[in-house]
């Protein structure tokens, strides 16, 4: 048996997702000259975990040989109009969002309302990171729709996608990022915060001194109060130099720029 057909047999067979990707990782850096033909295979094979499978090594194997790109759109484009199995719809939006191609978008914004959150959440990454910018409508809709999903993890990237990812501003934008200022989940909280600071919405400032009052503060929200530059803002931070708990180097910029030393300039 080939070393490509030995590593995707056993990552077909495994069930924990680190050393199923380390073997992703093994078929692309180890097996390239059949894996185009292979992952093909897989992605039009007859069982879920072997579209899925066929799914995650096409999409990072344009990466690897961007010689395959037209192939490897061609086989995931055919793929999305038929499949039907959440798992592999998942991994071939996600595919296409690593393949990087915008004029596939109108395909996937259907998907920001599948009843699966993995495929939703897929749709977060793919329309967030190939998006031209400024945000064509169906993007900022279908982000805005995204960031209020049920499931942390679809919020969390749709709020990263509109908030930092994006440059785009406006009463929706703003509105979208101010209801994620309070998420329960962290990550997609801290989002929200850095997108509304750097807008330099003054809205963010009392959930900012909150967040950087909290037990769970990290980075983004320093670099948020940075982004804000409003000296509101400097009491926490100088309660967090105290404690020694946060970087000290975007510390130290976020003081600064709170406290006129090095202000950013205002969004045009």
């Amino acid at each position: 048996m080939r070393p490509l057909d030995i590593r995707i047999e056993a990552a077909l067979g495994t069930y924990d997702e680190d050393c199923r990707w380390d073997l992703i990782g093994g078929i692309l850096a180890e097996c390239p000259d059949d894996v185009l033909e292979a992952a093909t295979g897989l992605l039009h094979g007859g069982t879920d975990r072997g579209r899925t499978l066929g799914a995650d090594i096409l999409g990072r194997l344009v990466g690897v040989e961007p010689g395959t790109r037209a192939a490897v759109g061609e086989a995931l484009l055919a793929a999305l109009a038929v499949e039907e199995a959440s798992s592999a719809l998942a991994s071939i939006v996600a595919a296409l969002g690593h393949l990087g191609d915008a004029g596939t978008l109108g395909m996937l914004f259907p998907l920001a309302i599948n009843h699966s959150a993995e495929v939703r959440l897929a749709v977060a990454f793919a329309v967030a990171t190939i998006s031209p910018q400024p945000l064509a409508l169906e993007a900022r809709t279908a982000l805005i729709r995204l960031s209020r999903d049920t499931d942390a993890e679809v919020r969390d990237w749709a709020t990263f996608g509109l908030g930092t990812l994006s440059d785009a501003d406006g009463p929706d934008i703003r509105a979208a990022l101010l209801e994620r200022a309070e998420d329960v989940h962290h990550e997609a909280r801290a989002e929200a915060l850095f997108g509304l600071a750097v807008r330099r919405d003054p809205r963010a400032v009392p959930h900012l001194i909150q967040a950087l009052r909290s037990p769970l503060v990290g980075g983004l929200e320093v670099d948020a109060a940075a982004a804000a530059a409003d000296p509101r803002l400097l009491p926490a931070l100088w309660a967090l130099q105290q404690a020694g708990v946060a970087d000290e180097v975007r510390l130290r910029r976020a003081i600064d720029r709170c406290s006129g030393a090095s202000r950013p300039a205002l969004p045009s």
